[in-house]
């Protein structure tokens, strides 16, 4: 046996050994999002696993699509997943009532998702115009039916006398119902709408007042035992996150393009795909534009208290809390600062540098 064969092998042996050892260290992680099929809206998750930033930070991520936030707290306060992502409505409820054994440690969303749209040429002009419409709803468990109702309360309107919720569904019903005048207005959230728009139902956003329009939205959760015990995991799952809202920033195209690939039935159904890819971004960066906000400069995901504090109030006053819940229970800053700490910088470089001709 030649030494240049056994130098040969052995060097074969040592990089299946470190490849086989790289497998088999990466921890399962199960991270649930709160919709029936990901797409364009969830883009920096999926470009998180695709491009595997998760993986960097030894982590074997699994995306698990639950079809809403009441779900995914359930879940993840169950044990049924690691991580999930939340619309804190039922889960400060969960909380409150120690129904759910779940808290919030990174910020995804700076405002909330839901607005009332009506058509173009609708009388319809402010919140108090609401007064003896019919405004249309996914369904009437819907959080849209919590924030219509808060909407018209503060025009000074009765939410349960002054104004009726009908559930018209997703898609083509929903569109339907609004061409045909079944609805005056709908309450839908970001992506929603832009998928309406898409679908050729162009709408107009009535004013909403601001206290309410910049409520805290979906967040990062997990058990607080879990936040004490594997705090490592919880960063690495959120730095990788963190990247994956960067790369999306940088590159829109590409990140949906990657959210096309990984999920095929995502992509906007248009013959002409410069068309589908720009309508696919407008899903997207609709999104974006609330995952960060000034207040944090730096820092992606900081939570902020007195915000929570007024979105605490908030369901109080609408009655979905009886009392309110202590914010140190509901939240933790404890991680954001090293979930910061990459080169965010070569993050968006490798964004930048990609090719959409490879993607697509």
């Amino acid at each position: 046996m030649s030494k240049s064969w056994l130098n040969a092998a052995v060097a074969l042996l040592t990089a299946v050994l470190l490849t086989s050892t790289s497998a088999v260290a990466l921890e399962k992680v199960r991270v649930l999002i709160p919709v029936r099929s990901i797409d364009e809206a969830f883009a920096p998750f999926v470009v998180a696993k695709e491009l595997g930033y998760f993986e960097r930070e030894g982590y074997d991520v699994s995306l698990l699509a639950v079809g809403g936030s009441n779900e995914a707290a359930i879940q993840i306060s169950a044990g049924n997943g690691e991580i999930g992502a939340a619309s804190p409505g039922e889960a400060l409820v969960g909380i409150q009532s120690g129904k759910l054994d779940i808290q919030y440690f990174y910020s995804l969303y700076y405002a909330n998702i839901w607005s009332v749209a009506v058509m173009p040429d609708s009388p319809i002009k402010s919140m108090a115009d609401l007064k003896d419409k019919k405004i249309g709803v996914q369904s009437m468990g819907s959080a849209g039916t919590t924030f219509g109702r808060a909407f018209v309360n503060q025009a000074g309107l009765d939410p349960q006398k002054d104004i009726t919720f009908l559930p018209i569904g997703m898609g083509a019903q929903a569109i339907t119902s609004v061409r045909q005048k079944m609805v005056d207005g709908v309450v839908y959230w970001d992506a929603a709408l832009a998928k309406f728009q898409t679908a050729g139902l162009d709408l107009r956003i009535v004013p909403a007042p601001e206290n309410i329009r910049t409520l805290p939205d979906v967040g990062l959760l997990a058990k607080p035992d879990m936040i004490r015990k594997n705090p490592q995991m919880l960063t690495g799952i959120a730095r990788a996150l963190a990247k994956g809202y960067d790369f999306t920033i940088a590159n829109p195209e590409a990140a949906v393009l990657i959210t096309w690939r990984a999920y095929p039935e995502a992509r906007v159904q248009d013959p002409d795909p410069d068309k589908a890819l720009s309508a696919g971004v407008r899903v997207c960066m609709g999104r974006m534009a609330i995952w960060n906000t000034p207040k944090s400069g730096s820092q992606h995901g900081q939570l902020f208290p007195e915000d929570w504090a007024r979105l605490v109030q908030f369901m109080t006053d609408q009655k979905i809390l009886p009392e309110p819940v202590s914010i140190d229970r509901l939240l933790t800053n404890a991680l954001i600062n090293k979930i910061n700490e990459y080169d965010r910088a070569a993050v968006t470089a490798e964004a930048k540098a990609m090719s959409l001709d490879k993607l697509k």
